[in-house]
Order: C-alpha cells, then structure tokens, then sequence
C-alpha cells in the first residue's frame, strides 16, 4: 500500500430482483474515482405522481 491508495473503503454487491440473484463483489478503494449520477435527483429517478408533477413544472421553469 503506498499511501493508503489500495486501501478498500466499501465492497458491495447488487441485485436486481430482489435478493435472489446477486451481481459481482465491487470494492471501491481510497484512490478511486467516485461516480457520481448525471443528474442532482439520483439514481434511478423518482417516478412517482409527486415528482414526476415536480419534475415537469421544474424543467418548463429552467426552459422560460
């Protein structure tokens, strides 16, 4: 380890239906770049009645 770099700040594994299947073991290390969503609304974005109303007055807002 120089520095710490190799150092490993989380590990995690994602499923997509619920638990009963599971992805590959990630790590995320010290020197790493984070990633970051596209957009301030995470990952994935809400799709409910409330924001997607929100959402739609929000963008014809930014559009005047």
């Amino acid at each position: 380890m120089t520095n710490g770099q190799d150092e490993v700040r989380m590990t995690l594994r994602v499923s997509r239906d619920s638990g009963r299947t599971w992805g590959p073991l990630t790590e995320a290390r010290v020197g790493d770049s984070p990633v970051l969503p596209n957009g301030p609304g995470g990952l994935p974005p809400c799709t409910c009645r409330r924001c997607a109303e929100r959402n739609a007055v929000d963008s014809l807002r930014r559009e005047s």
